[in-house]
């Protein structure tokens, strides 16, 4: 099998670079990836940019026939290079190899792009690249979590290929949205990576339907009995229970960042302004029929997004 191997956290245009690599050598390929990230196990990362099923659902959108999950664990950390190769081949049936030029690997990061290529040609691999993708640093996952950090979901969107997304599930919450006539939807966020305190224009897939969503990610400073941050988003042109329900959004830009107001009246005013303005963005930069979008929303309707995680050693 022709395999790519990586951490993957996401699907970058860098990852699509190695990919379109794959796809001219085999229709029949596979990602090798890890879980945790190699750099969460070392405490190095706290948040990865995309879960299991967040990383499963881009597979299958992007058409990539095959994806393993290693567990990365302190055996397969410590591995030499040329151990872990020979159970890598070995496990996969390795008769194909394609590499960013970036990537290391084994024990303190010694194994390399270049060693392992060298390695599998010595042993008769047919089929040895390695994409070089150094000339492009934005490209890289470490790029696009700053770019989510801070807030600039445009940024992360254009390094991704498509926009940064979640899948969240709705919990419930205080239900103050329903008494200022904007009812919103409680986002469980809990150990994930989410973009910086904000609103945020993002579209909303309820069921089998995209709506335009109003997103808030902050403390609430207006109102004094708030802990901690949360996630709410107002969803657009629905009215419906979707208490437990997981919701696919994807954030489209930032409107503005957490502001605290006079009280309620006034907080209801900017929220019908940041409302508008949401619509505006999703109108102007959304399609939910085409690319990413309308590819998601088939997966996503149709599919269980379960991933298996291998043990390798």
């Amino acid at each position: 099998m022709l395999i790519t191997i990586g951490a993957f956290d996401g699907f970058h245009l860098g990852h699509s670079q190695l990919l379109k690599v794959c796809r001219t050598l085999s229709p029949d390929f596979a990602v090798i990836t890890f879980h945790p990230h190699p750099a969460q196990y070392m405490h190095k990362l706290t948040h990865t940019l995309f879960t299991l099923r967040e990383r499963e659902l881009f597979r299958r959108v992007l058409d990539i026939p095959h994806m393993y999950i290693l567990e990365f664990n302190g055996q397969l950390m410590s591995l030499p290079p040329l151990e872990f190769w020979r159970l890598l081949r070995e496990r996969f049936d390795v008769d194909g190899l394609v590499m960013g030029s970036d990537f290391h690997f084994a024990f303190n990061r010694e194994g390399s792009a270049q060693y392992l290529a060298g390695i599998a040609r010595q042993e008769g691999i047919r089929s040895v690249e390695v994409v070089d993708v150094i000339d492009r640093p934005e490209l890289s996952s470490t790029n696009v979590r700053e770019c989510v950090r801070r807030g600039d979901v445009e940024s992360a969107a254009r390094t991704l290929g498509c926009p940064y997304f979640m899948l969240g599930q709705v919990m419930h919450g205080k239900a103050r949205g329903r008494t200022m006539h904007f009812p919103t939807a409680n986002i469980d966020i809990s150990g994930r990576l989410i973009p910086a305190e904000g609103v945020y224009s993002c579209a909303v897939l309820v069921g089998s339907e995209w709506h335009c969503g109003a997103l808030s990610i902050g403390t609430n400073p207006t109102f004094s009995d708030v802990n901690g941050l949360r996630c709410e988003v107002f969803i657009m042109d629905f009215d419906g229970d979707i208490y437990g329900h997981e919701l696919l959004i994807m954030y489209l830009g930032r409107v503005r960042g957490i502001q605290k107001f006079s009280g309620k009246d006034e907080l209801m005013r900017r929220i019908a302004v940041d409302v508008e303005e949401c619509r505006k963005i999703y109108q102007q930069s959304f399609n939910g029929d085409s690319g990413f979008p309308g590819k998601a929303r088939e997966v996503y309707s149709t599919n269980d997004l379960k991933s298996d995680i291998i043990k390798l050693v």
